[in-house]
């Protein structure tokens, strides 16, 4: 390595046995056992290829769902340093679920550029655009949304896929939990702006698609008792049908 190179704290290294084991036990926990919950219009969420999830964001558990149903396990993992200050859960998360660590508040070139190398490569990555976790007590208000995201899907051309959940999770079944899937953002129409420039309008249009899924998400468990049957029954026949 010559005095001008210097070594990328994100590129990711290989795990050693133990947190291989650690990983996949989790990743068995995560899909069988942990956090039980109903997905809404999952066929919508792309089978491969360049794609952002965001989703509201509640408590760390919020990735289980989405990582293992709908990422398949395939995929990485915005997390906030924070939350990875201790070696050991560094290298578990890494060995989990690729976790990139966030450092908010700076400009953060190694994450970026780990982030934007898994987009380039047709991967998945997800997201929490409120930055963290929501904790004001009113579970359907969602807090202010941060730019990240929208630089991201510009630089790498990504689709973003909007999803959200219904209300924090709970585990292990005592309460089932809920987490409806948008339709695909396209931003084609961005191809060739500066990620800067258009970052607040794509920012403002993630959030209205969010909180259409919350009036969604609400009228499914709250009108139509969870039935997606009923809700599809009852959007076909009414006329002035609320979206």
């Amino acid at each position: 390595m010559t005095g001008k190179e210097r070594k990328n704290p994100y590129e990711e290294k290989p795990q050693n046995a133990f947190y291989r084991m650690l990983g996949a036990l989790g990743r068995f926990l995560m899909r069988v056992v942990w956090w039980p919950t109903k997905i809404y219009y999952k066929e919508k969420f792309p089978d491969c290829g360049n794609v952002i999830c965001v989703c509201n964001h509640y408590s760390a558990m919020d990735a289980n769902a989405i990582y293992s149903k709908l990422f398949r396990f395939k995929g990485r993992i915005a997390v906030k340093a924070e939350a990875l200050k201790s070696r050991f859960v560094e290298k578990g998360m890494a060995a989990l679920c690729r976790a990139v660590k966030i450092n908010r508040g700076e400009s953060d070139v190694g994450a970026v550029k780990a982030m934007l190398g898994e987009l380039k490569k047709g991967g998945r990555l997800l997201i929490f655009p409120e930055g963290k976790c929501n904790k004001n007590g009113d579970f359907k208000e969602l807090l202010p949304f941060k730019d990240g995201t929208s630089v991201l899907a510009v630089k790498a051309g990504s689709v973003i896929v909007p999803t959200l959940y219904y209300r924090p999770l709970k585990p292990f079944g005592f309460r089932k939990n809920r987490l409806l899937v948008g339709d695909p953002i396209d931003l084609s129409s961005y191809t060739g702006e500066k990620a800067h420039d258009v970052k607040g309008e794509i920012t403002g249009l993630i959030r209205d698609k969010m909180k259409e899924l919350r009036r969604q998400i609400d009228d499914i468990v709250e009108r139509y008792h969870g039935s997606i049957r009923k809700y599809e029954r009852a959007k076909a026949h009414a006329t002035n049908f609320r979206v």
